[in-house]
């Protein structure tokens, strides 16, 4: 029996606050050490009840490991959103992670922080902004289909520049509020909370609304929405509907553009844009053939 050791495939989460020397030099020692301590119990909290479980506590860094990938995007999400809702209920500085996710090999949670995947995880948080979770695509395909369809393609970066390897990076989103709205001004909340969002090409409607809160738009027939033309890509666009927003995001190679009923204009690719009002939207930007082309959208 050979005393090779097995290893398994998990996603490690690294979870870093931003700006923590701000803080510091901000609060002073004891204050800072205090607001630290708290988010971080906080992130320990929520790995444990998305069943993580904490290899370390690195300075202001939680390094978790998770059996299942969809585990490991629940609990980062909650990790923003509960920092979010702390801000708004308390006065003073606002506390804000940058959090990365890589799935690959780990042989056991002893060992897991000198492995590969442990150090892919940190440098994927390295490259988040503030308030923002990137993942591998490595943990983007093991996600299931709603958490696909929130996702966002970044950037493909070079992660060992030795081998010269490169790392595809996704955004998770986890606040549809975030999102620009497609007319580019600054909604208000009131003014652009609807019930449901209703999409019809041709003949054929689909809704998102809270019993059905993803659909995806593509050339693919497995797609809730089909568009069977030459430029939309086989998945081409998504929409999500969260807290009485919809926002669409485009996964294609050609991108798409919203065209509000003033006209307005906005081309984007692999993004996303909040939808308001209604209008319609024209998935691979096909030029004088659009009208063959409009998905229209009408928020409820």
């Amino acid at each position: 029996m050979s005393g090779t050791v097995q290893s398994t495939s998990q996603v490690i989460m690294s979870a870093d606050i931003a700006g923590s020397t701000a803080l510091y030099e901000l609060l002073g020692d004891g204050e800072a050490q205090a607001l630290v301590a708290a988010c971080l119990k906080s992130v320990k909290r929520l790995c444990a009840e998305h069943h993580g479980r904490v290899l370390a506590e690195v300075g202001d860094q939680v390094v978790a490991v998770f059996d299942e990938a969809t585990e490991a995007a629940a609990a980062a999400s909650e990790v923003h959103v509960e920092m979010h809702e702390r801000a708004s209920d308390q006065a003073g500085p606002r506390i804000r992670l940058r959090i990365g996710l890589h799935y690959g090999p780990v042989k056991s949670d002893a060992d897991a922080l000198s492995g590969e995947t442990a150090k892919v995880a940190h440098w994927v948080g390295s490259h988040a902004k503030p308030e923002q979770s990137l993942a591998t695509k490595a943990t983007i395909d093991r996600l299931p289909r709603m958490y696909r369809a929130v996702s966002r393609y970044v950037d493909d970066e070079t992660w060992n520049f030795i081998s010269l390897e490169h790392v595809e990076l996704y955004e998770i989103i986890w606040d549809v509020e975030s999102i620009t709205a497609y007319n580019g001004e600054a909604p208000t909340r009131e003014s652009q909370t609807c019930v449901a969002v209703e999409f019809c090409y041709g003949k054929h409607r689909v809704q998102v609304d809270g019993s059905r809160p993803v659909i995806s738009i593509g050339r693919g027939d497995k797609n809730d929405l089909v568009v069977a033309r030459d430029l939309v890509s086989r998945q081409h666009l998504s929409a999500q509907f969260s807290r009485g927003r919809c926002t669409i995001t485009d996964n294609s190679t050609n991108g798409s553009c919203v065209i509000g009923v003033d006209g307005r204009r906005v081309e984007f690719k692999r993004e996303s844009l909040r939808l308001t009002g209604e209008g319609v939207i024209i998935p691979g930007k096909p030029g004088p053939e659009e009208q063959d082309y409009a998905i229209k959208f009408r928020c409820l």
